[in-house]
């Protein structure tokens, strides 16, 4: 039943995690075992998600070699369909012609050809059908994969968002990195995977698109804007492909350059990775987080927004 008084668009989903979105708990340990739930929830469902995209790119790819097949069975129904019209304009001729000189094993022949032709174009035909149902099938299949992963988007952000507010938490009260790294699995060794936080998050320049956004500016006026900056920092800028955005780094002393992808699923530098549902979401995750996993030039965080107090030691 229509009801004037719901004249609103759905535009703000909420989770089913939203309600865990808080910290409620007042105590170390007991946030720390939150923090390992949904760490661990959040490692669970990137999986599925890669998976899902794994599955996805093989049948995406398994569909395209279909419509190529297809597409070499059309051209050759259409030779074989040329040489039977042709047969057909010349055996009636050809067969009276052997008629008339009582040659029976000619006239056999040019039947046994003719009835051969079109068994092979029936079984073309055949195959081609055949093809024709797989392909439509495995591309409803692929539809469903890629609603799945739809579905998986909105609750892996969200997943990330509350571990690392508990992270956030934990930092504030001053948790050793060791402690946070046994919460989250990481061997202490591992320096790449650290989650650790060194400033109060809701005060990060980050927030603020204006110190990291430029619009208007290319490649080089890019590397301009970041000379004898520190490692880590950076800027968002339009690229030149068309309807992606770039983001231009110092790292080892030297500006670098990769590109954001924006597409149904969200921004990120690379499959299955564009989950991020705007830029800010994106920078925010990897001003914790290293490049490195994208590229091996790139062992840099988002640190320093190009428009904001940059550290005090620079090269």
């Amino acid at each position: 039943m229509y009801n004037p008084k719901l004249d609103v668009k759905l535009m703000y989903p909420v989770s089913k995690y939203q309600q865990d979105q808080l910290v409620k708990e007042d105590n170390i340990d007991a946030v720390g075992k939150k923090l390992q739930e949904y760490h661990s929830q959040y490692q669970e469902k990137s999986k599925e998600y890669d998976r899902l995209y794994e599955e996805y790119t093989r049948t995406s790819q398994e569909i395209q070699m279909k419509r190529t097949a297809i597409e070499a069975f059309n051209e050759t129904i259409k030779i074989f369909e040329e040489q039977c019209h042709t047969q057909e304009q010349y055996r009636k001729e050809y067969i009276e012609r052997f008629r008339r000189e009582g040659n029976e094993k000619e006239i056999e022949r040019i039947m046994m050809n003719y009835d051969k032709l079109k068994s092979r174009l029936g079984e073309i035909h055949d195959s081609k059908m055949r093809l024709e149902q797989d392909l439509k099938k495995q591309a409803l299949d692929n539809r469903e994969i890629d609603k799945k992963m739809n579905s998986i988007k909105p609750d892996l952000i969200q997943l990330r968002k509350i571990r690392d507010q508990h992270l956030v938490w934990l930092n504030h009260k001053g948790v050793r990195q060791k402690r946070l790294n046994a919460w989250l699995g990481i061997k202490n060794e591992d320096a790449d995977e650290t989650y650790f936080i060194n400033e109060e998050d809701e005060n990060l320049p980050h927030y603020d698109e204006k110190t990291w956004f430029v619009e208007d500016i290319n490649r080089v006026q890019a590397e301009d804007l970041l000379y004898g900056k520190p490692d880590g920092a950076f800027l968002i800028r339009e690229s030149s492909k068309k309807g992606c955005y770039a983001c231009s780094v110092v790292a080892d002393g030297e500006v670098k350059h990769c590109v954001i992808y924006s597409t149904a699923r969200g921004y990120g530098f690379a499959e299955p990775y564009n989950l991020y549902g705007s830029l800010k979401e994106l920078v925010l995750h990897y001003q914790q987080t290293s490049l490195v996993q994208h590229n091996d030039s790139l062992n840099v965080r988002l640190a320093y927004p190009v428009h904001a107090q940059m550290p005090s030691l620079c090269r």
